[in-house]
């Protein structure tokens, strides 16, 4: 067999048990994820799963960052040219109704307090913007409205850690409970976004 055919078929094997591990963090949580239920589903003995994995932790760790980056692809950047009230209003949007795409993935990897997954999702810190290149635009976007005069003074990255704690709180609440759903769930993340933009302007 040919070195090329080996990474292929090498590859094909971690992709099929991230497949499976992933179906069942979706349907039963990350507490049923083992490395014994995996080789259970696609017939092989354990240590198949051990020669492209640590263990539960590793499928788990790779599951949550491959969901999490996901779901901030699915977020398209507000065009640049908008004034900053809107461009920060769409982001809001985009950021709530983007991750109710993912909501299995959002919960596990945003409600984990596991360091490794802490290092890719916290924003608290001080120095976030150096580490986190949305919250970084969030803060240059305020700091531009505040230079043109529309947005009230203070502290743009406090501001930004602020703003996206709220959109946070709201995009769990409609995880969590699963509903409302259809017009009235639009309407409510709407007057979200139109309830933190006016909050920020003067």
């Amino acid at each position: 067999m040919s070195r090329q055919r080996q990474q292929e078929q090498n590859e094909e094997m971690r992709a099929k048990i991230l497949e499976i591990a992933r179906r069942i963090l979706k349907e039963e949580g990350a507490e049923a994820v083992s490395v014994r239920r995996i080789t259970k589903e696609i017939d092989y003995s354990p240590g198949i799963v051990y020669h492209y994995f640590s263990g539960k932790e590793e499928i788990l760790h790779t599951l949550l960052l491959e969901g999490y980056r996901r779901i901030l692809s699915s977020i398209p950047r507000p065009e640049e040219e908008l004034p900053p009230s809107e461009g920060i209003r769409q982001a809001i949007l985009r950021y709530i109704e983007g991750v109710l795409e993912w909501p299995e993935e959002y919960r596990a990897v945003m409600f984990s307090s596991k360091p490794d997954i802490l290092a890719v999702t916290s924003i608290l810190d001080a120095d976030v913007c150096d580490k986190r290149q949305a919250i970084r635009w969030l803060a240059g976007s305020l700091q531009r409205g505040m230079d043109q005069g529309d947005f009230a003074p203070g502290d743009p990255v406090l501001t930004a850690q602020t703003v996206w704690c709220a959109m946070f709180g709201l995009a769990a609440r409609l995880i969590i409970e699963g509903t409302p759903t259809g017009e009235q769930r639009d309407i409510l993340i709407r007057r979200h976004a139109d309830f933190i933009v006016r909050g920020i302007c003067l």
